[in-house]
């Protein structure tokens, strides 16, 4: 019988979810009270923070737990858009069958790509993922009968809600709503159930140390293909999420930026916590909103520059590393008292 391999140094099966917190009695009240509150187009702003979410924390799960280093996820949200307006209108599937079949297709692009990636380490994985992120707008342009060629393709497929639902036609982005966050809470709680699991700490000593990963039975490559094919499958899903969300898909809206900012966000939220893909797409959303209504900067990309920086320098582990903290020093100061 093989051994469980070595379990890291200061982590326990809960690590990654300490940050969680307050989030767990808050969070719940804000999504039930986002649709009783917001406004229509308010609803679809925040069901495409949703998805968002759900694609940072693909990030955060193959960076976070096994330490690869991907630059280009944002590839990965192309493909399951792509995929999914051509299941949609070309194959005449419905929503039920075209999400998970995108999310697939990601995935099988994940593996295919990231297998030879996955055996260089650091910067290079890091390079060749960029080296995705680069390629894919030029790719994309030039397959005109499945992406619509420069110009994108439009989803011509009925998208509302079944009719035997009887919902009005006021309540159809509630609808879109609560499917999106249906999906998006499936996928935290796979993750949450993995990363406890012994393939969880598979992962983690991979990260912490292969060799040693090695000696106890794990074979680095095969760990690190499947979470990357995972990490890609949820990436897909955002992006299958996105083109019903607003149903026009253009290789523009996948650009290497995107593939950054889910990176960025990951990091900015903390690496190796399930909140923090929350909290660092908030971040992400934060910093231009407040020079929005500051105004004093009028480029988008130097408040994110400079809001990366500043973030980064606060907060080295990221966001969920300053809950964390808080958290601890408040347990120390009541067992104390």
């Amino acid at each position: 019988m093989t051994p469980a391999p070595p379990r890291p140094k200061n982590q326990n099966s809960s690590q990654g979810f300490t940050s969680l917190g307050w989030l767990r009695w808050v969070l719940p009240v804000a999504l039930i009270a986002v649709p009783l509150l917001a406004s229509e187009l308010q609803l679809r702003r925040f069901t495409q923070v949703l998805v968002l979410v759900l694609a940072v924390l693909g990030v955060n799960l193959v960076t976070g737990y096994t330490g690869l280093i991907s630059l280009g996820h944002g590839v990965f949200v192309g493909i399951g858009a792509f995929a999914m307006a051509n299941f949609l209108d070309e194959w005449n599937l419905t929503f039920f069958l075209a999400l998970p079949l995108a999310a697939g297709v990601a995935g099988l692009a994940g593996l295919i790509l990231g297998m030879p990636a996955l055996r260089v380490r650091g910067i290079y994985l890091a390079l060749i993922t960029f080296g995705f992120a680069l390629v894919f707008g030029p790719v994309a342009r030039r397959l005109g009968s499945i992406t619509g060629g420069p110009t994108g393709r439009s989803i011509n497929r009925n998208l509302d809600p079944p009719a035997f639902l009887g919902l009005p036609e006021d309540y159809f982005q509630h609808y879109r709503y609560a499917l999106c966050l249906l999906v998006v809470g499936i996928w935290f709680w796979i993750v949450r159930n993995l990363v406890e699991s012994r393939m969880g700490r598979a992962l983690r000593s991979v990260r912490d140390d292969q060799l040693a990963a090695v000696v106890f039975g794990v074979n680095p490559v095969t760990v690190k293909a499947g979470v990357f094919s995972l990490s890609a499958a949820m990436a897909g899903t955002a992006g299958a999420l996105q083109a019903y969300l607003f149903p026009f898909v253009s290789h523009a809206d996948f650009d290497v930026f995107l593939s950054l900012r889910l990176y960025a966000a990951a990091v900015l939220g903390g690496l190796g916590s399930i909140a923090g893909a929350i909290y660092g797409v908030v971040a992400l959303i934060i910093v231009p909103a407040l020079n929005g209504l500051i105004g004093i900067i009028g480029s988008e990309e130097i408040v994110f520059g400079l809001g990366l920086i500043v973030l980064t320098y606060i907060a080295p582990n990221g966001i969920a590393g300053i809950v964390d903290r808080r958290r601890a020093e408040a347990d120390t100061d009541s067992t104390t008292s």
